[in-house]
């Protein structure tokens, strides 16, 4: 036989590769008292590779530099009740993967891994599960948590709070009690985390509430948030809820199936782009509200919504596509069978520089509804397609009750100030 490079290469290649899980397993250290072995680390080269098996873990403090790496689904860390397994400290580099976090369903509120001001945090291809508590919670940390696996997990499944630039991508997060992403700030101010193609599944909400909880993502305050490309389904309440934080774009995301709104702006924010999603099957497809308490300044744009349905986990979810407030356009949308209004602008007298152009509505009650509450400020709503409506293609609104007949008719009477024009109905 001739012995070609070629074939030497494939020799050479299929021998490490059947060495290579022998060298890993000697590589691994040996766990009788893993608090030990990772002091022992952090004293040494900064690096302690776990074996296979169940190994007993609560109350572990990080304070300097460190990677622990496992065998993913094999190395289980399983964690006492009351106490968290690893509380991460240090602004130094810390690297997780390959481990598995196990609550093994003792009672207790704990987080089964806490960092506090880790600021070059790395976990990846870990998992974190069975716990009555949260998963995961991080207190002014940075860095990037990624393709990791969060399942049955008691409150919430990744909680950030004054974040300085986290990124949260490509992990699969299903079964969850209250909420799956919490990023909050403690005040409203920047902070800029990026919560990307992540799967989000099967979200209830155990402790209750009108929103706080059942949320597939929620921010709370925080500034200047992204969140893009997920797939989220099967949540009590919202896929995104944004409440008072400004400049957050919430865009491409994929949604099926939420109880309430799939989609929320609400209370003082101030800024925010919503573009580019899918939403099928919710009670409320889109809500940029409580222009009250300032809520205000927002693009709704090239969103496909259809299937809202109406009343779901509350009663007023009202079933319409798309609703806006304050200082925002409604541009080149497509929305389809809506139980109420394809889009709604205004509510009582919270309306302000408002407009709905471009967009196709399609079977709904009433097509376009505006408020004409004492105190609304007109709208535009132009050049738009509107077919099936069940009642009125464009109606004026104070609250629940219509005021006015078809505004898009021949010689229907606009009323003052309010710009209706180039519409397509029928």
């Amino acid at each position: 036989m001739r012995i070609s490079r070629r074939n030497m290469m494939s020799g050479v290649a299929a021998a490490a590769a059947m060495v290579a899980p022998a060298m890993a397993q000697t590589k691994a250290t040996r766990i009788k008292n893993l608090a030990a072995a990772v002091e022992k680390a952090i004293q040494g080269d900064g690096w302690l590779a776990l074996p296979a098996g169940d190994i007993a873990a609560s109350g572990i403090v990080i304070d300097r530099g460190l990677t622990i790496t496992g065998i993913p689904g094999r190395t289980r860390l399983i964690a006492e009740a009351g106490q968290s397994i690893f509380t991460i400290n240090t602004a130094e580099p810390v690297t997780l993967s390959g481990l598995t976090f196990d609550g093994g369903n003792k009672p207790g509120d704990v987080p089964l891994v806490r960092c506090d001001g880790a600021s070059a945090l790395s976990i990846s291809e870990c998992a974190f599960t069975s716990t009555s508590g949260s998963g995961l919670w991080l207190e002014k940390c940075a860095g990037r948590i990624g393709g990791n696996r969060f399942f049955n997990i008691g409150k919430s499944a990744i909680f950030s709070r004054d974040g300085k630039g986290l990124t949260i991508s490509q992990n699969t997060i299903r079964d969850i009690g209250n909420n799956a992403i919490q990023v909050w700030t403690s005040s409203p101010a920047e902070d800029g985390t990026i919560i990307s193609n992540n799967r989000i599944s099967r979200v209830d909400y155990t402790d209750g509430g009108t929103g706080q909880n059942g949320n597939g993502v929620i921010i709370f305050r925080a500034g200047n948030v992204i969140v893009e490309g997920n797939r989220i389904s099967d949540c009590a309440f919202t896929a995104v809820r944004n409440n008072a934080g400004s400049n957050c774009h919430i865009v491409n995301n994929n949604i099926s199936r939420m109880g309430e709104v799939a989609i929320y702006c609400e209370f003082a924010f101030d800024g925010a782009v919503v573009s580019g999603n899918i939403i099928e099957d919710t009670g409320l497809g889109i809500s940029v509200t409580n222009f009250n308490d300032m809520g205000r300044l927002a693009t709704v744009a090239n969103n496909v919504v259809r299937r809202c349905v109406g009343p779901g986990v509350l009663k007023e979810t009202s079933g319409t596509g798309i609703h806006t407030e304050g200082d925002a356009t409604v541009v080149g949308n497509v929305v389809e069978d809506t139980r109420d209004s394809g889009i709604s602008l205004g509510w009582g007298p919270h309306s302000r520089t408002l407009m709905a152009t471009g967009n196709i509505v399609r079977n709904a009650r009433n097509g376009i509804r505006f408020s004409m509450t004492k105190g609304a400020d007109v709208v535009l709503i132009a050049n738009n397609r509107i077919t099936g409506s069940k009642e009125k293609h464009i109606v004026g609104y104070d609250h629940w009750d219509a005021v006015t007949g078809d505004l898009s008719l021949p010689g229907a009477e606009i009323p003052p100030g309010i710009q209706i024009r180039d519409n397509l109905t029928g």
